[in-house]
């Protein structure tokens, strides 16, 4: 007989935006410490079908799961915190629901039937959830599943989620499915408000649903007044009440929700045994050197960090594996590129750039801040300051590269500039007309040929699966001319023909990688990607 799978729900109340997706990781990271095989999902109540087309500034990183899928930043938390790769499946939108509803229509699946939100799109939505419970994560069938609703409850384009949470808890079992309400506690004048708390318990009633845990997020501690009031106020007892306050690393939130009992309340809700003690002493051993290793990240999403989330984890993951008292510094590109004056702009990046013992070109798409990307992938390899250049970062420097050590001036990218000499140019099979979903995407092979490069000491192997997003390569025909001028091409796709991996010579450089593929997508709590480990090992030497 197939064993069940049991389902804890997160939903959010007050504002959105205040730690749903930490949360929800933390829960995972501790019930799998505890013994059970854990899936999670996050629904996002948005009509976009994905998170690809969304605009960085407003929505923070696009996250890319191996096979391939274009989603929300929390999908990557989730696998950082359980070591464990996830699908495009294992989110859900709106758009992609009524896109599938919608098609279901025109197929004549509902036989004639007046197409509703109840029972069709509630039904199709619990099918979803089920059908990801279904789905076994390294051969492994999950024993406990957790999904997170995106927004706040009370959202007009949220109602259907919660019909379709409220019939699982009547269909599945008041011991098969959890409800945790996420909350924040405003602090007014040094006092802890719980009124919008009140609040969203009160439109989390109005969906015919009860909390039966509440985290209370805040900038301090819950006091007990406040949490007996809450808990009145939401028909359960004190000792279903958790607090998260402000700290300064998320790891300290797994511990916590432990201290408090928090995983305990959970077994017993679903009816469960410890099957062995939650070991979590690795994630809080934070190493503080007195002297900070510095690293720049030139970007131009740096109005919101969030774009660079799944960088900020990876990097900080090598530091720690590395016993390193690392501090990044985001450097937004775009505030140089609005002044007047170039030459000026041109003069503070550099004052910036020799302020880092190691500087990083992230991801990025369009020509903004372009040449400033290229100015920085100079000054890196004039001055011997270990350099990784990531995506875009890395069609930067191949460009840098071209105009000012082979004397091309008008080498440039497709992307940017339809005239020049294009050394960065569309991949053939990707559609120009077509934007959403029309990238090279998610998990690809890369080949390290020479056993004595760079990339192969890295690696320690001469095959490598990492992410990938992006439309534009290193143009085919430059290729030949741009290995002769000094630049190693020593990570290929399988066929050798797309170009995945550059070098500078050991002897040439400390330091000076650029890479197609996206490592920070594939790094995880305390397994970090390699290719971090040995930048930020190059780094400290630069010290």
């Amino acid at each position: 007989m197939m064993k069940k799978c049991k389902y804890l729900f997160i939903c959010g109340a007050v504002a959105s935006g205040i730690g749903k997706g930490v949360i929800n990781s933390s829960i995972g990271m501790l019930l799998k410490e505890c013994g059970y095989n854990v899936t999670l999902m996050k629904i996002d109540p948005y009509l976009n079908v994905d998170a690809g087309t969304m605009n960085p500034y407003e929505h923070g990183e696009v996250f890319v799961t191996a096979d391939g899928g274009e989603v929300d930043l929390d999908l990557g938390n989730y696998e950082r915190f359980i070591g464990q790769d996830l699908s495009f499946y294992h989110s859900l939108t709106t758009g992609k629901l009524y896109e599938k509803i919608l098609q279901n229509e025109r197929e004549g699946v509902y036989l004639g039937k007046t197409v509703q939100i109840i029972p069709h799109v509630v039904n199709y939505i619990k099918d979803y959830i089920r059908s990801n419970a279904q789905t076994a994560l390294q051969g492994n069938d999950p024993d406990i599943m957790l999904v997170e609703v995106g927004g706040v409850v009370g959202d007009i384009e949220s109602t259907h989620y919660y019909e379709a949470v409220r019939q699982m808890i009547n269909e599945e079992g008041q011991n098969q499915v959890g409800l945790i309400m996420l909350t924040y506690i405003l602090l007014i004048n040094g006092e802890q408000k719980t009124k919008p708390t009140q609040n969203g318990i009160k439109d989390l009633r109005y969906t015919g649903l009860l909390a039966d845990f509440i985290v209370c997020r805040g900038q301090n501690e819950l006091e007990q007044p406040q949490k007996q009031k809450i808990a009145l106020f939401a028909n359960t007892s004190p000792q279903q009440i958790f607090s998260v306050p402000d700290c300064e690393h998320i790891y300290d939130v797994p511990d916590m929700l432990l201290k408090q009992g928090f995983i305990d309340q959970i077994l017993k809700k679903l009816n469960l045994l410890k099957i062995k003690e939650p070991d979590i002493r690795s994630i809080q051993q934070q190493i503080r050197l007195k002297e900070p290793i510095t690293v720049g990240v030139f970007g131009k999403y740096v109005k919101n960090l969030d774009a660079y989330m799944s960088l900020t984890k990876a990097l900080n993951e090598a530091a720690h594996a590395l016993e390193m008292n690392l501090k990044i510094t985001y450097i937004d590109l775009t505030l140089l590129e609005e002044q007047k004056d170039q030459e000026l702009a041109i003069k503070e990046l550099q004052d910036k750039l020799k302020q880092f013992n190691g500087i990083l070109v992230p991801g990025g798409f369009g020509s903004k801040c372009f040449d400033l990307k290229i100015s920085s992938a100079n000054y890196a390899r004039l001055n011997n300051i270990p350099y990784l250049g990531i995506c875009y970062g890395f069609q930067a420097a191949v460009v840098e590269y071209a105009r000012n050590v082979m004397n091309i001036k008008e080498a440039v990218s497709e992307e940017n500039d339809k005239q020049g000499d294009h050394y960065i140019v569309y991949m053939p099979e990707i559609n120009p007309k077509q934007f959403g979903g029309n990238m090279r995407l998610g998990d690809h092979t890369t080949i390290i040929q020479d056993k004595l490069s760079l990339a192969y000491k890295i690696y320690q192997n001469d095959k490598i699966v990492e992410r990938h997003r992006h439309r534009y390569e290193v143009n085919p025909q430059k290729i030949a001319s741009l290995e002769e001028g000094g630049l190693r091409f020593t990570g290929k796709d399988t066929k050798g023909e797309r170009m995945e991996i550059f070098e500078l010579p050991q002897d040439q450089h400390p330091f000076y990688v650029g890479v197609q593929f996206h490592p920070e997508f594939t790094s995880k709590n305390f397994k970090p990607n390699p290719l971090f480990i040995s930048f930020l090992k190059a780094v400290q030497l630069n010290k």
